[in-house]
């Protein structure tokens, strides 16, 4: 019984390493950025449905919760190819090596790659509240 309690971990590990993901828990460290939040997700060219869903649901959540903060430019979302130029800039400024999912205002920086490999497809309803609880605090 005990063992079934483990497989939606193994699960999520299995997603990020087929997706040449990093190992992601939740941290919070330094990068340079500006007073208003950005929302960066980074992901590789070729990318599984999980990766796909992550992308449209961290899109979907700021459209449902911060529409006019989006609108006026005080919170935004930017994508980012690891296998062009732009990205692999941006992944070196941030410190990120694989798909990751960033929330980032000024000095502080949190990773939910974990939370949106995990829910963005099997609980987009989750995904969106642990978003939002975090975006939430950061403004």
């Amino acid at each position: 019984m005990k063992a079934f309690q483990f497989l939606p971990l193994l699960l999520a590990a299995f997603i990020l390493s087929s997706c040449n993901g990093q190992s992601t828990k939740e941290e919070k460290t330094s990068t340079p950025a500006g007073g208003d939040l950005s929302v960066y997700y980074f992901h590789f060219t070729k990318r599984c449905a999980t990766c796909n869903a992550v992308e449209e649901e961290t899109k979907l959540a700021l459209d449902m919760y911060y529409a006019d903060r989006v609108k006026d430019g005080t919170i935004e979302f930017t994508s980012l190819n690891l296998d062009e130029d732009l990205g692999k800039e941006m992944a070196e400024q941030m410190g990120v090596s694989g798909q990751t999912l960033l929330v980032v205002k000024g000095e502080e920086k949190v990773n939910l790659t974990n939370e949106g490999f995990m829910n963005a497809r099997t609980n987009p309803t989750k995904f969106h509240e642990v978003l939002k609880a975090q975006i939430d605090e950061m403004l």
